[in-house]
């Protein structure tokens, strides 16, 4: 088991179910029916009869998720990206914008998967590799589930990751189709030196080296830290972190398991129920022989003292109300947009509320953040790049700040009357995004300045 590249840390034997549950969640109603009864208990688990199964069966079909978990998670995306993330590199990395993991996807594209990631279970992996071919750098992204082994040790004063196991699904050809193989990546310090060895299986099933090579610089010589960054929910080490969107998913299943009960009753006893009272056994057998037609064309021929009815069951607002409640835990543990609120509040109230609910989305685009400009720093020490201003930043501010006109005119009055300065002014525009929220202040003050002389 020590040299068995497919060893598994025993913390993540916990962490799978966790992870999947919540995967499952933000897919939706199809992912998590197809779960059956792992996310809905079984009607009367010990009977095994066709009969139970058919019913079960039914139970499961018409049971609704509500798939407040998923539709959160994409709100705070959408809020997170509503500007494109601020990227500062030199020319020479530019290409990371359109390609940064050499199959054609952005930086920008790859940071959204990432977060995403981040939100759903808390924890995610960037590895960076130079291509001989294209003389660039590249940012390799895996999830959680595919880090299997890793290991920290102390050297030269600071805790660094001396191993790292990716198990990698990869197509191989076959004919003119492909078939799907499993291969374990490991990135390992060894005498000070990084080194990557790949790991496949051979004839007899046994994963041995398939391929082993140790990276260099451009300027030479070997690296003496793994070029990687695990990103997580609170912090970018390599310890797990819980999921920001577990609470709210496990909300989300205990509403649907509601929703069953709520659409199984609704079924049986939503439907009235003829009855028939005070027959003879002559006109009880005189009705079965004939059939009873109900309705106003219809007219039903009773004896003496019978009665026709129609019995319904009374409403039952129990289940109803159980669903409610956790419709409103939901919102309260930050599923915002799944319902509005009715009360009317002012734009300090909205903000100071969202900064509020969002306050983990703001920690996660932070370390997603940090762990791309270190993943962009690795790039340029791949490609000998000297750039000590490397910065990648998501955007933090998630709501937009609004102004009118009126209050646009009161701030620039107030500039021209020497109440505040120029740059105040244009500060105040650049929060509004009236003006380029990236524009350097001084350029545009100038640009004001030169408009100001030609007029």
């Amino acid at each position: 088991m020590a040299n068995d590249i497919t060893f598994t840390r025993p913390e993540l034997t916990s962490a799978y179910p966790v992870w999947q549950l919540v995967r499952d969640v933000c897919r939706g109603q199809q992912a998590v029916k197809e779960k059956g009864n792992d996310y809905l208990p079984k009607l009367d688990p010990t009977n095994d009869s066709p009969e139970n199964d058919a019913r079960n069966k039914s139970y499961l079909e018409r049971a609704v998720f509500l798939n407040a978990t998923g539709t959160t998670k994409n709100g705070y995306l959408g809020m997170a990206f509503r500007k494109n993330p601020l990227m500062n590199v030199s020319d020479k990395l530019n290409f990371l914008k359109t390609n940064a993991d050499g199959s054609g996807t952005s930086i920008y594209q790859q940071a959204q998967n990432v977060l995403e990631n981040v939100l759903e279970v808390g924890r995610h992996f960037l590895y960076i590799d130079y291509n001989d071919q294209s003389k660039q750098a590249q940012i390799f992204s895996y999830p959680a589930e595919n880090v299997i082994n890793w290991r920290v040790d102390r050297v030269n004063g600071r805790n660094q990751l001396v191993l790292v196991v990716l198990k990698e699904i990869v197509e191989v050809a076959d004919g003119y189709g492909f078939k799907s193989i499993t291969q374990y990546r490991e990135l390992a310090i060894e005498d000070g030196k990084f080194i990557c060895r790949v790991h496949r299986a051979n004839d007899k099933g046994e994963f041995v080296v398939d391929a082993e090579y140790t990276p260099n610089v451009t300027a030479g010589g070997a690296w003496d830290e793994i070029p990687c960054t695990f990103v997580g929910a609170q912090n970018n080490d390599s310890s797990i972190d819980e999921s920001p969107l577990l609470d709210l998913a496990n909300m989300n299943i205990a509403h649907y398991r509601n929703s069953a009960d709520y659409e199984d009753s609704v079924f049986f006893c939503g439907q009235v129920q003829p009855s028939i009272s005070g027959l003879t056994e002559e006109w009880r057998n005189h009705l079965e022989k004939s059939g009873v037609k109900i309705g106003s064309r219809n007219a039903l021929l009773l004896p003496v003292g019978g009665a026709f009815n129609y019995t319904q069951a009374q409403p039952n607002p129990l289940v109803r109300e159980a669903m409610l409640d956790k419709q409103d835990l939901m919102v309260m543990l930050g599923a915002r947009l799944v319902e509005a609120k009715s009360s009317n509040k002012t734009a300090t109230q909205a903000e100071n509320d969202a900064s509020a609910q969002t306050s983990v989305l703001a920690t996660c685009v932070s370390n997603v953040s940090e762990a791309y400009t270190q993943a962009i720093k690795f790039c340029a020490k791949y490609m000998n790049i000297k750039d000590e201003e490397i910065l990648f930043e998501i955007n933090r501010k998630f709501i937009g700040t609004e102004i009118n006109p009126q209050n646009v005119m009161t701030l620039v009055s107030a500039w021209q009357q020497g109440a505040i300065r120029k740059v105040d002014m244009v500060n105040q525009l650049q929060k509004a995004e009236i003006i380029d929220p990236e524009a350097n202040p001084d350029e545009v003050m100038a640009e004001l300045e030169q408009q100001t002389q030609l007029l």
